[in-house]
């Protein structure tokens, strides 16, 4: 615990120091948004305390120590925790949201989020979102086994995704088919279907989730850049703007745009580091770890 308090008045200490230098340190774009209130620095230490009990939590909270804090129920929207790329990175906090939920909801939340912070990447892709709700389930199951109530939650929330399945099945028109929005019971809902087979909770993500129309998956834009790049010189737009042609086929111009603002800054590279294999050996890594949680739940 000695070390678990260190820790903490450090990074509240860093964010104390971030705030004051939006005014007069080095930062070059100052943060529209306002720090964290006392109360939502409250909520936001005992989360982050909870989170390093966890080895996932504490590599989240040590690859984001830098990150400002910020509150702004505009910002978030519906979220607890967003994290905002533009004018900087900063992860914002939705005090209205924050009221109406408990901490362990939160935790969920700003490990999903710290884990985006993480990966910061430069483009929407599904995969960054896929890999950020992936990150959430494996904190969310290491959290289970240091704490029994938060276990029987996730396990009821579970089990409500198991029975929510049969009710589908047995009247598929009464059963909405958009995601819970409860951080505990979409947690739920996704560990079943990660448990079952990684590309059903994948497809759910990239398919349930709000999306930009301009949102390009990252096997496509690779793809797409090893056909026709680095130049794409041939490539021609229509006068609408609808396609885009090149080598005799027609494709969306976001996947164009994407493609040439990768190779004009390199960072395709980074965005593979960033991403790491989630979906292949991080899948099966943590789909291990929840079928074994599952075989220990009452």
């Amino acid at each position: 615990m000695r070390v678990v308090r260190a820790v903490l008045a450090i990074a509240v200490g860093a964010l104390a120091w971030s705030a004051a230098a939006g005014e007069t340190g080095p930062q070059t774009v100052k943060p529209p948004w306002p720090p964290p209130s006392p109360t939502t620095a409250r909520r936001l230490e005992t989360a982050s305390a909870a989170l390093q009990e966890t080895l996932l939590g504490r590599r989240l909270l040590a690859e984001t120590a830098e990150l400002a804090r910020r509150e702004s129920d505009d910002a978030a929207g519906e979220a607890l925790v967003s994290f905002v790329r533009d004018p900087q990175p900063v992860l914002v906090l939705g005090p209205r949201r924050l009221k109406a939920v408990s901490d362990e909801e939160l935790e969920l939340a700003l490990a999903r989020e710290l884990a985006r912070a993480a990966a910061d990447l430069p483009l929407v892709l599904p995969e960054g979102d896929m890999s950020a709700y992936q990150a959430e389930l494996e904190y969310a199951v290491e959290r289970s086994a240091r704490s029994a109530d938060f276990s029987r939650r996730l396990h009821a929330a579970y089990q409500l995704a198991v029975r929510r399945e049969g009710d589908a099945r047995a009247d598929p028109e009464r059963v909405a088919a958009r995601l819970p929005s409860g951080e505990f019971e979409r947690a739920g809902y996704f560990l079943r279907l990660f448990a079952r087979d990684p590309d059903e909770f994948y497809w759910a993500v990239e398919h349930g989730l709000p999306r930009a129309p301009d949102a390009v998956r990252l096997s496509e834009l690779e793809d797409f850049m090893e056909r026709y790049g680095p130049d794409f010189s041939a490539a021609r737009t229509d006068p609408a703007g609808r396609y885009v042609r090149i080598g005799g086929r027609r494709y969306p111009p976001a996947l164009f745009r994407a493609a040439r603002r990768l190779v004009e800054s390199g960072e395709l590279a980074r965005i593979r580091e960033a991403l790491g294999p989630f979906d292949s050996a991080g899948a099966d890594e943590l789909r291990a770890k929840v079928n074994a949680w599952l075989r220990r739940a009452p």
